[in-house]
């Protein structure tokens, strides 16, 4: 079987990097070669380059590219076509899939997604072999790079949708990183009145940002605390979470009566566990909903709207760094909130 030169950048914790050879195979049945133009880096990057990778492994999963060549049974896209990649996709054929009556129609509920992530071939790399279904066109005069914020934008919009931020509502996101940034700009489009972003004021970029995509206000907590500001008559009625889990229980003691609290921030470990006042909870009428855009039904969109909302892409990559770089660029940011936004390996 013929195969195609390849580089990937391999990481192993904590904080190891190395760059090989690694030779992909011609597309089977469904799949899709692409030629990686760019691949955006994830705060699940850091993670894994921190503890999670346990042996050496591939990894990056916001990316865009060209088709090289397609598999059998392709349809949608050939040789040549710009695409974006969402990390997965539903199936569409199962009975969790399938519209009713013949299904339950949740295809964002699918347990047999279509997926390229965890794969031999992945974004941090020159080629890479994905389902068909995960990809989406990019229009022609987007640039690519822009074009790999179309999956970390489809989760702020999961986040965003959760919540149903509407006309009128007050909007307050906790957690200025990508995520946080796409949902302050996404919330604003959807008609929010008020929106507001808090943040640490070491992150004087990401809270920039924030102001330049829609925000209102801007709340420095480590120099005013939620639980001490004054909202005034109205608190916020959507609570958007991008921060660890810990910061729920404050979320849901400054919402509004009748308020919402969507979140997606992770631990991944014992700070998972978080109590909050369930009395409180209950005759206050709130709702707490977890947002978590796997597999992927928005890429579709969201490669239009930022299509539709160029700033998007000029405020949120703040790097670009080319693949031998990505090793010592992800090192060097791993601590930096200051200047840090979204970081993007673009290859040459």
């Amino acid at each position: 079987m013929s195969t195609h030169e390849n580089r990937s950048v391999y990481v192993k914790s904590p904080w190891q990097f190395e760059v090989h050879d690694n030779p992909v195979a011609e597309p089977g049945p469904g799949q899709l070669l692409v030629r990686i133009a760019a691949c955006a880096a994830c705060g699940t990057d850091f993670h894994v380059a921190d503890r999670m990778a346990q042996d050496w492994q591939v990894f990056g999963h916001e990316v865009s590219g060209v088709v090289e060549a397609v598999g059998e049974g392709v349809t949608r896209f050939a040789a040549g076509d710009r695409v974006a990649l969402d990390s997965s996709a539903p199936c569409g054929q199962c009975a969790i899939c399938l519209p009713r009556p013949y299904g339950r129609g949740r295809p964002e509920l699918c347990r047999t997604a279509a997926t390229y992530y965890g794969s031999a071939t992945m974004g941090f790399g020159k080629m890479l072999l994905t389902p068909q279904q995960c990809a989406v066109a990019v229009p022609q005069g987007m640039k690519l790079d822009v074009a790999a914020l179309t999956e970390p934008l489809g989760v702020s919009k999961d986040l965003v949708e959760t919540a149903q931020v509407g006309p009128g509502d007050h909007v307050l996101i906790i957690g200025p990183g990508p995520l946080g940034l796409g949902a302050a700009a996404l919330a604003r489009h959807y008609g929010a009145e008020r929106v507001i972003l808090a943040g640490r004021s070491r992150s004087e970029a990401r809270m920039a940002a924030g102001e330049a995509l829609g925000a209102d206000l801007l709340i420095c907590v480590d120099e005013t605390p939620l639980a001490a500001y004054d909202f005034g008559r109205r608190r916020p009625d959507k609570i958007l979470v991008t921060a660890p889990p810990q910061a729920l229980a404050e979320a849901i003691a400054i919402a509004a009566f009748g308020g919402v609290v969507a979140y997606i921030g992770i631990a991944w470990g014992p700070g998972a566990k978080v109590t909050f006042d369930a009395d409180a909870f209950h005759f206050n009428k709130m709702s707490l909903r977890a947002s978590h855009a796997s597999p992927g039904t928005h890429a579709a969109e969201t490669i239009r709207l930022l299509a539709d909302m160029p700033q998007l892409g000029a405020q949120l990559i703040s790097h670009r760094f080319g693949l031998e770089e990505t090793g010592p660029m992800l090192t060097a940011l791993r601590d930096e909130k200051r200047t840090l936004k979204k970081a993007v390996m673009v290859n040459q």
